[in-house]
């Protein structure tokens, strides 16, 4: 969907058939890594955020077609974007809860697709909106990639245990709210570092 939204489509005269088209060609590199070896596979729909009917009524089943038949845990990343004018404008007019989630979970919920990861720390995502994921693994950003400031341990570990009071323990995996490639090396690598120290002081404090 997030393909869709970004190209002029002279070809397929329909944004569904588009959408399904692009699906299959991903489906194709999914299976590719799949032969890798590798164990998850991330699909990136930051449309979902901006579309909300759409990806209700056609964007997620282009994202099942995408991941079809992968037999790996496959996961859908929505964020609400970085870096851009356009999208830094359109979350400051957001309002003081950003409610896009509320509308897209539920459906996400029921759909073929393993987990769910979301931007949390520094965002205006209430928390509570990761109950509507019951029954999925739930990837809680943890990690603000639209700063450099490092996080500490204990921020790390305040966003998982505020995300615990929606989600199954056994469910809730520590994440990053978006990509890192942008950032400096070193500010990277310590910010992954404090995601995994927070993991552990987190683990420590219920007891797993």
């Amino acid at each position: 969907m997030t393909i869709v939204d970004t190209l002029a489509d002279h070809y397929y005269g329909d944004r569904v058939r588009m959408a399904h088209a692009f699906a299959r060609l991903l489906n194709e590199e999914a299976h590719g890594l799949k032969a890798d070896g590798v164990d998850v596979i991330q699909f990136d729909e930051p449309a979902f955020n901006v579309y909300m009917d759409e990806a209700v009524e056609w964007g997620i089943a282009a994202l099942e077609r995408a991941a079809e038949g992968l037999r790996r845990r496959a996961v859908v990343h929505i964020c609400y974007g970085y870096g851009i004018e356009a999208n830094i404008r359109w979350k400051e007019g957001l309002g003081e809860e950003w409610l896009q989630y509320e509308k897209v979970f539920p459906a996400l919920a029921a759909s073929r697709i393993d987990a769910v990861s979301s931007e949390c720390i520094n965002s205006r995502v209430p928390a509570r909106l990761m109950a509507l994921l019951a029954g999925k693994d739930v990837m809680v950003g943890a990690i603000d990639v639209a700063s450099d400031a490092v996080e500490t341990p204990e921020e790390v570990a305040a966003t998982i245990a505020e995300a615990l009071r929606y989600v199954r323990r056994e469910r809730l995996f520590p994440c990053t709210n978006c990509g890192m490639a942008p950032m400096d090396r070193s500010v990277a690598l310590a910010k992954l570092q404090a995601l995994a120290a927070g993991a552990r002081l987190a683990c420590d404090k219920i007891g797993s």
